[in-house]
């Protein structure tokens, strides 16, 4: 009887060619497949494919060469202390949907006692509305167009500070302290430089505020950010209501096997916890898809959240289906999914898929806030 091959895992060109050598250096034979040819030095996406009676072996193999899903001693990769959320970070830009994201900021920062800081920039916009004709020049009228719309600005960021001010006094909420912070240059350079400087906890923002026009989810100055911090950020949809934190009740956590999943889920859990919500962690592949060194890997995750946050409440899950962005739609609606959490990597499947153009209709039409974890 001729026998079975299985796909052991699909890596990239050059970690497949390593994992390869490696198996059988160890007397497994393996087989790689979907090779491109002729750039192989950055293929993606190549099966390594071994015969089923080698399974059991290549899995205890790969976990001694540390080339499985946890790649260090797994007691570091878990929090050594529970997160501490002190300072929220609100990048407003007085586009209309800026008050419901200011209440979002607020609400989180009642639960954790944690001070709100409203930043906004003004320079980019200023320099739009200035016309470029011989009547104008650039010393005299450029001057007076900034000096007014830092004015303007100034005006509008502490009307929002008195606002969540008078919220404050009028909830009895002790612990809370609402600042502000203005600054002149690109948005996304200076919110990405008030970052590093200011060092808040989490950053709360709209998908794409004053580009809400545009056809993208995410909008340019929001994507910058994306991929130039590593505070963990609130992205919320500037097209209609988003839900109530205390409305949400189930919270999904889309995995592409990550070793930052164990502390991203257990960060994750902390945001959540004062709201009661319920964590689904998910990863989704292909129906036709036997990846058995994934369910290994889910193992193992289900394994080190259960002993590091000391019970079962994270339900961790493969989900297969053909289509992916429909196993996604059809996962959040058939748990009531309020909220989705990802890990924010540049060239990763899952980032594709929820910021491509396919997501779109998804966060639209639900208005679903996006946790995003570095």
């Amino acid at each position: 009887m001729k026998d079975r091959i299985i796909t052991l895992a699909t890596y990239s060109y050059s970690r497949a060619q390593l994992l390869k050598s490696f198996l059988e250096s160890e007397g497994v034979e393996c087989f790689l497949k979907n090779i491109n040819l002729l750039q192989s030095a950055i293929g993606g996406g190549v099966k390594i494919r071994i015969r089923e009676e080698d399974l059991i072996k290549s899995l205890i193999l790969i976990e001694d060469f540390k080339l499985s899903y946890v790649e260090e001693d797994e007691d570091k990769l878990v929090p050594s202390s529970v997160m501490e959320l002190n300072r929220i970070m609100v990048p407003v830009d007085f586009s209309d949907s800026t008050p419901r994201i200011c209440d979002y900021a607020y609400n989180l920062a009642v639960k954790f006692h944690a001070d709100i800081l409203l930043f906004h920039t003004y320079f980019a916009s200023a320099i739009e509305t200035v016309p470029f004709s011989d009547s104008y020049t650039y010393n005299a009228t450029v001057v007076e167009v900034l000096a007014e719309v830092e004015k303007n600005a100034k005006s509008k960021i502490n009307e929002l500070k008195d606002y969540l001010s008078a919220r404050i006094k009028k909830d009895k909420i002790e612990g809370v302290e609402v600042d502000v912070a203005l600054s002149g240059g690109i948005a996304s350079s200076e919110i990405i430089s008030m970052t590093k400087t200011y060092q808040p906890d989490l950053l709360v923002m709209g998908s794409r505020g004053e580009t809400a026009g545009t056809s993208n989810l995410l909008g340019s100055v929001v994507s910058s950010v994306i991929d130039n911090i590593d505070v963990p950020m609130l992205i919320l949809s500037d097209r209609g209501e988003n839900p109530d934190l205390d409305e949400i009740k189930e919270v999904m956590y889309a995995t592409d096997f990550d070793k930052a999943d164990f502390k991203a889920i257990a960060i994750l859990k902390y945001i959540t916890e004062p709201f009661f919500m319920n964590i689904h962690c998910v990863h989704f592949e292909k129906e036709e898809d036997e990846h058995p060194l994934e369910e290994h890997r889910m193992g193992i995750l289900r394994k080190y959240l259960k002993r590091s946050l000391g019970d079962d409440s994270v339900q961790c899950q493969i989900f297969k289906i053909e289509d992916k962005m429909k196993g996604i739609e059809s996962y959040v609606h058939d748990n009531n999914i309020g909220m989705i959490a990802i890990m924010a990597r540049k060239h990763n499947l899952l980032e594709r898929l929820f910021f491509g153009q396919m997501s779109r209709k998804l966060f639209v039409k639900t208005h679903m806030p996006i946790l995003i974890f570095h």
